[in-house]
């Protein structure tokens, strides 16, 4: 947990750097924070489907506690009274909690480390897959979340089933303007 402090301070440093690695491409810095806000939603959404991401087991039981509350205060705030409403804050709002917090945080930055977007797509698809099944507007609602990074919208829009989409997802990401992270580069931007 330490680390991942280390890790986000040194990006939000006044002199930190303007652009990261995310799923190995280059993408502005803010854009790493909203990326990350988005999956720790969709990871308290379809928790337990990223339990085995948790660094340690402690970190995954309070992850556990957490999403459990998550998942009743969500399913109260859908009891039909009126009208159906879809509460995606109880999934995105900020842990009161630090640890569970920051644990997630950590499972999210671990997935935006992956080494490109396929790899990313296949250590995600649970969670994807798991936000479709638990509720699809909701899951939606993070998938196509405003500011969120263009290799983050490709990957969590792709559907295993579709393999030309999927196999086209570096094109459709360069089609935006971004660039590759180099390997050189790599250790850099991390």
């Amino acid at each position: 947990m330490l680390r991942l402090q280390y890790h986000f301070d040194a990006l939000l440093a006044p002199d930190g750097p303007k652009s990261v690695c995310s799923f190995g491409w280059t993408i502005p810095a803010a854009q790493y924070f909203i990326d990350l806000r988005a999956l720790s939603g969709l990871i308290f959404m379809t928790w337990p489907h990223a339990r085995e991401l948790a660094d340690t087991e402690a970190l995954a039981v309070l992850v556990d506690r957490e999403a459990e509350r998550r998942h009743a205060e969500f399913a109260k705030s859908r009891a039909p009274i009126g009208k159906q409403r879809r509460a995606s804050h109880h999934y995105s709002d900020p842990s009161a909690d630090p640890v569970s917090g920051g644990a997630v945080f950590g499972i999210a930055a671990r997935l935006l480390s992956a080494s490109d977007e396929i790899a990313a797509h296949e250590a995600m698809a649970p969670i994807i897959d798991g936000a479709k099944d638990r509720d699809f507007s909701v899951g939606y609602q993070f998938r196509s979340l405003s500011g969120t990074s263009h290799p983050l919208r490709v990957v969590l829009r792709t559907s295993r089933q579709d393999k030309s989409a999927f196999q086209r997802m570096g094109q459709r990401i360069e089609d935006q303007g971004l660039s590759r992270i180099s390997s050189e580069l790599t250790a850099d931007l991390e």
